[in-house]
């Protein structure tokens, strides 16, 4: 195991680096000021502002914000990672082409960078988590809703991975977003985030938002919203303990 960290690397440094992590297989991060853009199913971009940026050997790459534990832009693994100057700014570019999407990071001043030559073989095990919710959804979807139909199971957008896409009895569509602990405020943001993807082409797409609980505040933020929350009691065990819970979602 290696790591090497430069502080305030200049353009030059940061796109050598980021070439030389790519070749030889290792994890780096970059926290800098940066802009970023993307262009793919949609289009978007970011301003200014400090940033941790993430470059990994499978091709994945972050975007984190100060704040939130979700990446604010990303591309998933399978794709290129690489780095160039462009006037006077190092330029990192992420990008795929099933679908044709990429993300670019223009870094005006880069604070540090660090390169983690990380080894891990370990996979992770799961016991009475998410991943049985799911399981459990996925074989009894009249659980949330009488008719509820699942089309498909963790959707990729471009925001992340929606945990099911369904319909209801209507035939209307129904994004669903499953929480193993008591639903907080950010699960309530990350859910309006998904929907207002499909409200664009059909402005009757639902929301629903499943978790063992919720407190009065969340519930009330999902019905001023116009989105819904189901409750899976039989998950409910040390839901409530978990540190994700905020005093705000109270």
């Amino acid at each position: 195991m290696a790591v090497e960290q430069l502080d305030a690397p200049d353009p030059d440094d940061v796109a050598a680096a980021v070439t030389a992590a790519v070749r030889d297989g290792a994890v780096l991060t970059v926290a800098a000021n940066c802009e970023v853009t993307y262009e793919g199913r949609t289009s978007g971009s970011l301003g200014p502002g400090d940033r941790v940026l993430v470059a990994k050997p499978d091709g994945t790459f972050l975007v984190h914000q100060p704040t939130g534990h979700e990446p604010v832009n990303w591309m998933p693994g399978g794709g290129r990672v690489s780095a160039r100057v462009s006037d006077g700014d190092a330029v990192v570019l992420a990008r795929r082409t099933n679908p044709n999407e990429r993300v670019e990071a223009r870094i005006h001043d880069a604070y540090g960078l660090t390169r983690f030559d990380a080894t891990d073989g370990a996979t992770y095990e799961e016991s009475g988590t998410e991943a049985e919710m799911h399981e459990y959804i996925e074989a009894n979807p009249e659980a949330l809703e009488a008719g509820l139909r699942i089309v498909e199971h963790e959707r990729e957008t471009k925001y992340g991975y929606v945990d099911f896409f369904a319909r209801d009895a209507q035939g209307d569509p129904v994004v669903v977003e499953v929480k193993r602990i008591q639903a907080t405020l950010d699960h309530f943001d990350q859910l309006r985030r998904y929907v207002s993807l499909y409200e664009e082409t059909n402005e009757d797409v639902r929301g629903m938002l499943v978790a063992p609980s919720a407190s009065d505040r969340v519930k009330r933020a999902l019905r001023d919203d116009g989105l819904e929350f189901v409750g899976l009691s039989a998950f409910d065990t040390d839901a409530k303990g978990s540190v994700e819970a905020k005093l705000t979602d109270f």
